[in-house]
């Protein structure tokens, strides 16, 4: 990833320096080593380091607005969508057991710069594993992970149940399994 000191005055870049991280590999560094959880408010990036926790979304949005507020938008914010499992996550052993299916289309949030794809949600460099299971790449804007993130990935499940109608599922049951999913990933 690229690195710069920032040097913005804007309100993301003051609240870094108020920690003492000046530049934007400082940044990536310590929001990769805060928890994985979700946030009060999703809108709110600034909760990402006032609570010192974080989601896909909300980490890589944070460091998004930060490029944008120093100058860089040409570090992309990327929602992915990947085929998780197993194989993708080892907690999810045995969550697929009792499914009619054997992976769930997840969406996920990373950065892109010069075509690599950089992934702070946390230190274990998971996005290895997506990378080979990803199904559809979209950049976004920070602004649009608490809305449109959520959208095109329902969109994407309603096409996907359509395409298995032997599932037997609705949206809602599938999002349930997922929710149930992710819940496992956060303990």
């Amino acid at each position: 990833m690229i690195d710069f000191e920032l040097t913005s005055n804007e309100p993301y870049s003051d609240s870094f320096r108020n920690k003492g991280i000046n530049s934007f590999k400082e940044a990536c560094d310590y929001i990769a080593q805060l928890p994985y959880g979700r946030n009060a408010n999703r809108e709110d990036f600034s909760l990402v380091l006032s609570e010192a926790k974080g989601t896909c979304s909300s980490k890589h949005a944070l460091l998004s607005e930060l490029a944008l507020e120093n100058s860089h938008p040409e570090i992309e914010l990327i929602a992915g969508i990947f085929l998780m499992n197993e194989e993708t996550h080892s907690k999810l052993t045995g969550f697929f057991e009792d499914k009619p299916y054997s992976n769930i289309p997840e969406c996920h949030c990373y950065l892109r710069y010069n075509g690599e794809r950089f992934d702070y949600t946390d230190t274990s460099n998971g996005l290895e594993r997506i990378i080979p299971r990803l199904v559809r790449e979209q950049r976004i804007d920070p602004n649009q992970v608490s809305d449109w993130k959520v959208m095109i990935h329902k969109h994407y499940l309603e096409g996907w149940l359509s395409r298995n109608p032997a599932f037997q599922l609705t949206l809602d049951d599938i999002w349930k399994d997922r929710e149930e999913a992710i819940a496992l990933l956060s303990k």
